[in-house]
């Protein structure tokens, strides 16, 4: 056997967990912000570390906690993290197709683990043409969710002992990765113009009163110009166009 051969099937692991560990710095102080939040709005800190290990639905989560403490309805709670986590469509949707290969049971777990910040991730390395390889795939996945247990964990634990966890700055830990995740993948003019769009049309329609439906809204709109505007642009420019045959 020629010598590290033995550690050849590791490295594709450890290269995913090598992506995914960025994401995992910034889960961890997320999920203990709500590990907090869940226990001083009256869920047991063994319910909170189970809601992040099988629902593991970031943003919804804590929507969850603040309609649970506020007194909703168990209806109510489950509707509104459905909305506002419809955005997972378009992710899955998304990434389809650099996943085709996979079985059905495989993507099943795969989307189980996509978040914002893993569906970012993966995009990039789709963007760049590389093959999508099942294990490091999961390790970014597995690497990504270990950090919100992990914090869910911490906040759920020493949540009775804490006072608002934004007074720790907590709360900005997640407009912060979003924005490590969107800069480089601001590559020309178009992308830069997409986020930037992206970015008003939110917070005009969050102050016009859509309420969460202002990020979904957004993003659906913004993504669709950009489709638009790229498959124009490929049709205009590709070879036995009409612009290109007058042009030669």
């Amino acid at each position: 056997m020629i010598a590290g051969e033995g550690n050849a099937p590791s490295r594709p692991i450890l290269t995913g967990i090598r992506h995914g560990f960025p994401i995992f710095l910034g889960y961890v102080p997320l999920g203990f912000a709500y590990g907090v939040l869940a226990v001083q709005n009256g869920i047991p800190a063994v319910y909170a570390v189970l809601f992040s290990l099988f629902v593991y639905a970031g943003a919804g989560q804590f929507i969850a906690v603040g309609l649970w403490g506020a007194g909703a309805s168990v209806f109510s709670i489950v509707f509104t993290t459905l909305v506002v986590n419809l955005r997972h469509i378009l992710m899955s949707a998304a990434m389809a197709p650099w996943f085709a290969r996979f079985t059905r049971f495989q993507h099943c777990i795969i989307g189980w683990g996509l978040t914002d910040e893993v569906f970012a991730t993966h995009s990039m390395a789709m963007a760049r043409g590389e093959k999508a390889r099942l294990a490091p795939v999961y390790a970014i996945n597995f690497t990504a969710h270990s950090g919100w247990i992990l914090g869910t964990f911490a906040g759920a634990v020493t949540g009775d002992f804490l006072p608002d966890p934004k007074l720790f700055g907590l709360d900005y830990a997640l407009p912060a990765m979003f924005l490590a995740l969107l800069v480089p993948q601001c590559r020309d003019r178009l992308y830069t113009a997409a986020a930037i769009l992206s970015g008003l049309l939110s917070v005009i329609l969050a102050l016009c009163g859509t309420g969460r439906w202002n990020v979904i809204v957004a993003s659906v709109v913004t993504s669709t110009l950009g489709a638009l505007l790229v498959t124009r642009h490929e049709r205009r420019y590709s070879p036995g166009s009409k612009r290109i045959r007058n042009e030669c």
